[in-house]
């Protein structure tokens, strides 16, 4: 068999094992975050979130027609399996070509060597944390590093025969591979920069000099492809340029799209190879990138439930490309935050530039936007994450730091060593193929970051932002194999335990490096039981009445929705307004004037041009009525004749605080009001329990739980703890039994899995939890206070642990584990008490030793010990509890009067029966 055989079979063999391991993995269902926008779009297509991946809907659209999953999300979800898989393949193949550069392979060890050590350096990226994550949701970042990771090998393979008659074709098909990745994703766009030191290493001598000049049409090549192509030529098409209209402006795309052909045309003729094969890219580019007529298409196709920023024509779609949604990032001059004169200044490279409410408290721990830089953007947002996949992760929280070993003490840092081996062998040995990854790791990670400019904090952790980075780490790694490997060939002078030996470090190699990182990471990557999303969005959407409008907060209890909706046709009569998009005017004409699926369209008594000009408004805090009539009252069941006599509702809209004695009314706020106001009561109106307090524009004493959503109701809710509660919905979805689908209302909801130890459950999905254990927590209140009915808060506090167990699922907000635990010691179940009473007990005792209580009652840990050792009647750990605190805060009253109790319990004399509880 020959050598190039065998190659291609270790190259399919590496393929066939990193997609096994993905399908194996994959996720059976929806995923959160944008997963479920992509696939609702993919399935209908639709028009995503800017600036779009018309390439990666239309291959999604196709595959999920094709039965071969049961599930239409997890058939998209095996998109991002098998080109992540490929990606990986290409990886090996690239590897390959790196180290046979400089390393033999005339012998069939020289060959194992080369071969073997670009295996496992393929392997360490495909099982890397975030590359794996990529691999099993459909997400446009997999098969964004397909595209990137095949140019990468086409430019070696054309360097090895740049030389031969026909070899532009490699490099034009890389032109054409770029052009059809952005209709995926921008990043593998990046890899136009190593393939340009690649193609200058091999046709021109390296110096000083013409190292510069390189750099500067480098870095103009890459302008003409992105913004050029991807943001200008588009921009021009309206007749109107950032402000300059003319009517000429249209003409500008065509006439560089004809010069470009004359040039190629030209350029044949005067034998200017370099400047003709530029010619051809630039038009290859141009034809690939008209995947995007897909976005100006669809968004003129009428009720199509998803059409973000509605691109329906050329000015729209600029906006649309140009990502104008998110505002603007200043990557060079402009606005940033002087911390020691606490003003606005010119700066040249502005980092902390943002001005939003969430990013304020943070600007106080950098020094400066140099110090902002290195130590939030590049060490925390980069740095952090190559550690993350190369060394491992302390856990799965949000900025969560490095773990340099595992829960068994084994190290997890000898892939990172690995490549830092490489680094430094590559460089010895090959130094212009070094340049080109250390270029490329430094484009994709550190450049990636400046151009960013994220602030802190983030709502997520960004680590699939920089996989093109890895993917260079994991090249590397395999360069440092075959280095170590050389230099057992040098030490042992090709003597006959050479061959054992090199077979040995190999041996070692794959299981320190692959192996190990399967072993760590499978469980936390195994999405192949994980209903989560869908079962809460089920949930969520059957929590509303027919014919309903639900307000939702954002990304995660919004896009599981859509794909519900759009995909599966679930509740499709409920009108989703999520509270982050209606603050753009476009969405705000979206729910006024479409009618998806044939609903009715939002109540909204805006103009089409108010809508236009909407913006935030100066407020001042004042009384909001809702007038309703009797019929509306009836309907409600409305008995208290006070408010029947009111005949209205009334609430404080106080508006948001932005500076001192300045509110604001922002967008979302005047939406809810008018929506509200314009309903007039003829259709239920609810809130997702996920949206925030201030979201709610101060209705919150007529908001009715009966789920996951809160109804407004013309009635106040009671003012006990509790609050409003529709009693006997909730219980229907709450306690519910086998409860099987349907796309009509229903109530009853789904737990599948939650109580599955063999599930992994991430940070997010246990924060998503905690939203069932509130409501049956809110259940069992309302039978022990309101019923005084003990026996059914027993069973339906069994019946959350029974779904969702705390070893399995566990609370994010420890406090609620301690109420949790309070509640199951009032109805007389021990064995769960004392489980949760372990939990809290421990919690506790770590944030009393830390000295890290909560700021706003540093006495509740202590309370909180000192009330689960009362109910154990381990009186004695109680009085110590409370003799600690003394020593921290000290001789107070309360205080001194339970110590004296427990004092005389420990004793065994009863206690004074009047004795305060801690407070």
């Amino acid at each position: 068999m020959s050598d190039k055989r065998i190659n291609r079979i270790i190259a399919l063999g590496v393929f066939l094992a990193s997609a096994f391991v993905y399908m194996k993995t994959l996720s059976v269902t929806v995923v959160f975050w944008d997963v479920g926008e992509f696939c609702a779009a993919s399935r209908l297509l639709e028009v995503p979130h800017p600036p779009g991946s018309p390439l990666f809907t239309l291959i999604a659209r196709l595959v999920s027609l094709v039965p071969f999953l049961p599930d239409i999300a997890a058939r998209m979800h095996a998109i991002s399996a098998v080109g992540s898989a490929l990606g990986i393949m290409f990886l090996y193949l690239t590897g390959v070509k790196v180290i046979g550069r400089f390393h033999s392979t005339e012998t069939a060890v020289d060959r194992l060597i080369v071969r073997g050590s670009s295996a496992i350096g393929a392997f360490a990226l495909a099982f890397s944390t975030t590359y794996w994550d990529n691999a099993i949701e459909a997400e446009v970042y997999g098969l964004g590093m397909f595209f990137a990771s095949f140019c990468i090998w086409l430019a070696l393979r054309w360097w090895e025969r740049a030389d031969e008659p026909h070899n532009e074709k490699y490099l034009l098909l890389i032109a054409y591979v770029i052009g059809l990745s952005t209709g995926v994703h921008i990043l593998s766009v990046l890899v136009a920069f190593p393939v340009l030191m690649i193609v200058y290493f091999r046709k021109y001598e390296f110096s000083r000099d013409s190292f510069i000049k390189f750099g500067f049409v480098a870095v103009g090549i890459f302008f003409v492809i992105y913004p050029g192509i991807v943001q200008l030529l588009p921009s021009f098409l309206d007749g109107d340029f950032k402000g300059f209209k003319s009517e000429l402006l249209p003409f500008i795309p065509l006439l560089c799209i004809l010069a470009a052909a004359y040039g190629a045309y030209r350029t044949i003729e005067s034998k200017q190879k370099m400047l003709h094969i530029a010619c051809l890219s630039f038009l290859l580019i141009v034809l690939c990138y008209t995947t995007y007529a897909q976005v100006l298409i669809r968004s003129n196709v009428d009720n199509l439930p998803m059409k973000e920023n509605n691109p329906s024509n050329l000015t729209r779609l600029t906006s649309y490309l140009t990502r104008e949604q998110y505002g603007e990032t200043p990557l060079l001059k402009g606005e940033s935050w002087d911390n020691e004169t606490q003003a606005m200044k010119e700066k040249l490279f502005p980092r902390r530039w943002s001005r939003e409410a969430m990013h304020e408290p943070t600007r106080v721990n950098y020094t400066s936007d140099a110090d902002f830089f290195w130590r939030y953007q590049v060490n925390h947002m980069f740095i952090r994450y190559v550690l993350w996949n190369f060394v491992g992760s302390e856990g799965d929280w949000q900025d969560a730091g490095v773990s340099w070993k595992d829960t068994s003490g084994i190290p997890l840092f000898i892939p990172l060593l690995l490549a830092i081996v490489g680094v430094y062998y590559q460089f010895k040995k090959d130094w212009k193929m070094g340049l080109v990854f250390a270029s490329m790791f430094i484009i994709m990670g550190i450049v990636l970051d400046l151009y960013q400019n994220q602030q802190d904090p983030q709502p997520r952790e960004r680590d699939y932002f920089y996989v093109g980075a890895y993917y260079c780490v994991a090249l590397w790694i395999g360069v440092g194999i075959a280095g170590i490997a050389d230099f057992l060939r040098d030490a042992l002078k090709q003597s006959p335990s050479y061959k054992p030996a090199v077979a040995g470090v190999l041996a070692v190699a794959m299981l320190a490096v692959p192996v190990n990182m399967i072993r760590t990471n499978w469980h936390d990557h195994d999405r192949s039981q994980n209903y989560i999303a869908w079962d809460y969005s089920y949930n969520l959407l059957q929590s509303c009445e027919p014919n309903s409008i639900l307000f939702t907060n954002g990304d995660n209890d919004t896009f599981p929705l859509w794909y519900l909706q759009d995909v599966e046709a679930v509740r499709r009569d409920v009108r989703i307004v999520n509270l982050s998009l209606v603050n753009t005017n476009w969405y705000i004409h979206a729910l006024k004037n479409e009618k998806p699926f044939g609903t009715k369209e939002v109540p909204i008594s805006l103009t089409n041009a108010q809508i236009e000009g909407i913006n935030p408004v100066l407020w001042k805090p004042r009384q909001i009525d809702i007038p309703f009539s009797p019929a509306v009252a009836q309907r409600f069941g409305v008995s208290d004749t006070s408010v029947l006599h009111r005949g209205k509702i009334s609430f404080a809209l106080n508006g948001i605080n932005i500076a001192q004695d300045t509110r604001i009314l922002r967008v979302q706020d005047l939406m809810v009001r008018d929506i509200i106001l314009t309903n007039k009561w003829e259709r239920p109106i609810h809130f997702a329990v996920t949206c925030s307090p201030d979201s709610k524009i101060g209705l919150d004493n007529y908001l009715w739980m009966r789920g996951l959503v809160y109804t407004l109701k013309p009635m106040p809710t009671p003012g006990d703890a509790i609050g409003g509660l529709e009693q006997s919905v909730m219980e229907e979805n709450v306690m519910g039994l086998n409860v099987n689908p349907t796309v009509t209302p229903q109530n009853g909801f789904r737990y599948r899995n939650l109580n599955n130890t063999e599930v992994y459950y991430d940070e997010n999905v246990q924060r998503m939890v905690m939203n069932y254990r509130a409501s049956f927590l809110r259940l069992a209140y309302h039978a022990l206070r309101n019923q005084n009915d003990v026996e059914k808060a027993r069973k339906v506090m069994q019946r959350m642990e029974e779904v969702m167990p705390v070893n399995v699922i566990k609370n994010q907000d420890w406090r609620l584990t301690a109420d949790i635990m309070g509640v199951f010691n009032q109805v007389g179940d021990s064995v769960n008490f004392n489980k949760y009473s372990q939990i809290v007990e421990s919690i506790c005792q770590e944030l009393i030793s830390a000295g890290n209580p909560d700021p706003n009652d540093p006495f509740m840990p202590y309370r909180y010990l000192v009330d689960l050792y009362d109910a154990r009647k381990d009186y004695g750990s109680a009085l110590a509890t409370l003799q600690s605190a003394r020593s921290v805060f000290g001789s107070v009253p309360d205080l001194e009067t339970r110590i004296r109790s427990y004092e005389q319990r420990v004793k065994g004399t009863p206690p004074d029966t009047n004795t305060p509880k801690t407070k």
